[in-house]
């Protein structure tokens, strides 16, 4: 089931990929398109994985073991959810600059870099 899943973003990556460079022949994909693309790849495929352990950790540090095995993992299933969608999002559009400049939806930008997940300002 798993491999279907991988198959099929590739799929996606590589019809957008074409698309972008069939709009714009002339132009590269710049070096802040392609990190999103990269970003969203991660986001999209740890989403789940990444952020339930990671937020129950960060949870319970701050409010104890039983908070954080509760609601952070509650919390933690719903951000790695809201991260995984917001990477297939960023895989679908990386070539244009929404939001603006490339920047990250999510803090951080990357499932595993440390930090409880939030939305971006």
């Amino acid at each position: 089931m798993r491999v279907e899943w991988v198959k099929a973003g590739l799929v996606v990556v590589a019809l957008v990929s074409a698309l972008a460079t069939g709009a714009g022949a002339e132009e590269m994909v710049s070096p802040a398109a392609a990190e999103k693309g990269v970003r969203g790849l991660a986001n999209a495929g740890l989403g789940v994985v990444v952020e339930l352990p990671k937020t129950i950790y960060y949870d319970t540090l701050q409010d104890g073991p039983l908070y954080g095995l509760t609601v952070g993992a509650l919390e933690g299933l719903s951000w790695g959810i809201a991260r995984t969608l917001v990477g297939i999002y960023e895989v679908v559009t990386f070539p244009f600059p929404a939001p603006e400049g490339y920047r990250p939806i999510l803090t951080p930008a990357y499932p595993y870099q440390p930090g409880k997940t939030d939305v971006a300002d």
